[in-house]
């Protein structure tokens, strides 16, 4: 009994001890070298930025009507009417052929020039014998940078387009045909797969006839283009109209 009394008391001091007995804990360090740098995200082969894409371009031929007006003009109608021609070689390349033509007058400000204020006797600038703007017509490279889609209600989302625009072309003043470069931002939102409202804003710049390089007090005809200097101009082009497109060759 004796002996079973001492291996249960030297059982509880055992046990009494360990339990207050501060825990002992053992730091781990790693090598500087052995540990993650950077993140590493996964790699699909063919990965898709929109699903469920309504809208196709590819082999898709584009046609439109236009309105536009001239930003910068200030001395000649700034509006005028025109079209497009587009076709999408693929999803994201395409041409397009663009052919405005300018609405006849002057601008308003430019009507107030007849007579100048201030001049005595009265002296009319009469801008309306320089060359003014006829026509102009552009074949540019059209890349569809970005497709995406935008819901205004639980029932309807409206697909849409932002694109690109580089290219060259004939710019038609008075009597002459000038070369002009082109660069513009568009956009375009779908109301179906195959008809849309199109905005386009182009920067031009060309050299052509500067209309206040001579005095024309005294013309009572249209003047040639090349009675006047030449200058480089640019100009912004804002358009707006609908576009429709036809179905894959």
């Amino acid at each position: 009994m004796r002996g079973k009394n001492l291996v249960s008391l030297f059982v509880v001091v055992i046990t009494t001890i360990l339990s207050s007995a501060p825990a002992l804990g053992e730091t781990i360090q790693f090598p500087t070298e052995e540990l993650a740098t950077e993140s590493v995200l996964p790699v699909f082969d063919q990965p898709a930025s929109v699903r469920n894409r309504v809208v196709s371009l590819s082999k898709r031929i584009e046609l439109g009507f236009l309105m536009g007006y001239a930003l910068t003009e200030p001395f000649y109608n700034p509006f005028q009417l025109g079209g497009t021609l587009s076709y999408h070689i693929n999803e994201d390349h395409g041409i397009n052929i663009f052919g405005t033509t300018f609405l006849s007058g002057l601008s308003s400000e430019a009507a107030q020039l007849n007579p100048i204020p201030g001049t005595a006797p009265p002296l009319n600038a009469n801008l309306q014998y320089a060359p003014a703007p006829k026509y102009l017509l552009l074949a540019s490279w059209q890349y569809s940078a970005y497709y995406g889609k935008l819901s205004f209600t639980k029932d309807y989302v409206m697909n849409l387009h932002l694109y690109g625009l580089l290219g060259a072309g004939m710019y038609g003043i008075g009597d002459s045909s000038n070369p002009v470069v082109s660069v513009g931002l568009g956009q375009k939102f779908h109301f179906t797969p195959s008809l849309s409202v199109r905005f386009d804003l182009r920067a031009l710049v060309y050299q052509g006839p500067n209309p206040v390089s001579i005095p024309l007090d005294s013309a009572t005809t249209v003047q040639p283009s090349s009675a006047f200097e030449k200058k480089i101009f640019i100009e912004g082009l804002l358009n707006f109209g609908i576009s429709y497109m036809l179905p894959s060759l």
